[in-house]
């Protein structure tokens, strides 16, 4: 692991468009389920939300990724991310420690996603006007896929967020 860090850029703004529809999205139970079950199988909720952002307005997500946010990623947010998992839950000598982690690894989320909205926002894909929001959402997701190879469970958890995207895309667009 290389500390050598990496300034962010000055304009990068942890409130844009892709970071409260996250919070939207994170909402739904079956969502952050969903989420959390591919984490454990290796992909990036980072690239999830992103794949779902895109295709709730509307464009294809390409599959890649900028540096920025792969290096964020593990540099910042996969080592905080660590060392509150090795914390044990309920412990009272360890748990302000683990909350801190806690609220430091969602603010490292928080600037990933701000760095992911940039890169994405700098290479937009239109999609074809007769794709459903539940067929992109699928269709990107598939593409933020770690690998090409899916079992049956992966397919199912892809199926609940490409449905719960759905369900979010007919209703309100409130901030969170």
């Amino acid at each position: 692991m290389s500390c050598s860090g990496s300034k962010i850029p000055e304009d990068t703004d942890p409130e844009n468009p892709l970071w409260r529809f996250a919070c939207r999205f994170w909402e739904s139970p079956p969502t952050q389920q969903a989420c959390l079950d591919l984490q454990t199988r290796g992909w990036s909720v980072t690239r999830i939300l992103s794949a779902a952002w895109l295709a709730a307005s509307g464009h294809r997500f390409s599959g890649q990724e900028s540096q920025a946010v792969t290096d964020w990623r593990s540099q910042v947010t996969e080592p905080l991310r660590c060392a509150r998992k090795y914390i044990t839950k309920n412990n009272p000598r360890t748990a302000i420690v683990r909350e801190h982690l806690a609220r430091s690894e969602l603010e490292a989320e928080r600037i990933e996603l701000a760095l992911a909205y940039q890169a994405l926002t700098s290479d937009l894909q239109a999609a074809s006007r007769e794709e459903t929001t539940a067929s992109l959402a699928r269709n990107n997701l598939l593409r933020a896929a770690p690998e090409t190879k899916m079992d049956n469970e992966t397919g199912r958890l892809l199926d609940t967020l490409a449905r719960e995207l759905s369900i979010l895309a007919k209703g309100d667009n409130r901030p969170c």
